[in-house]
C-alpha cells in the first residue's frame, strides 16, 4: 500500500482494492520540531474481518512512502471510538480511577 501525496502527507485514508473502501486512517508522527516525521507514521485500521475491534500501528515509511516496517501495533474495541466520538460523560468508576491516579510531572 502506499500513502497519498508524498510530498506533503498530512492525515490520509488508505483504500483496499477491489471496492476502493476506506479502510484505515493514516496520521503522520511530528518530529521533536513540530514538523511531520520524515519516517515514522500512524495508522489505524478497520479489518471487516474483525468488525468488533480497530488496530493502531507504528509505522516506518521508506523515502517514497511505502511501509518499511510495523514497529509495534495493538488493537481496541471499535465502541471505544464510538464512545469518544459521541462524548459520552465518564462513569462514577471511570471518575474515580483518574482521580485516585498519581500526578504526571
Amino acid at each position: 500500500m502506499k500513502m497519498h501525496n508524498p510530498d506533503a502527507r498530512g492525515a490520509c485514508f488508505g483504500f483496499s482494492a477491489p471496492d476502493d473502501r476506506v479502510f484505515s486512517l493514516h496520521i503522520p508522527a511530528l518530529s521533536d520540531d513540530g514538523y511531520e516525521h520524515p519516517r515514522y507514521s500512524f495508522d489505524i485500521e478497520f479489518d471487516p474481518e474483525t468488525p468488533d475491534r480497530m488496530i493502531v500501528r507504528l509505522l516506518e515509511l521508506d523515502e517514497d512512502n511505502f511501509i518499511r516496517a510495523v514497529r509495534t501495533s495493538t488493537s481496541f474495541p471499535v465502541t471505544m471510538l464510538g464512545e469518544l466520538l459521541s462524548q459520552r460523560k465518564a462513569t462514577a468508576e471511570e471518575i474515580a480511577g483518574w482521580q485516585a491516579a498519581p500526578d504526571d510531572e
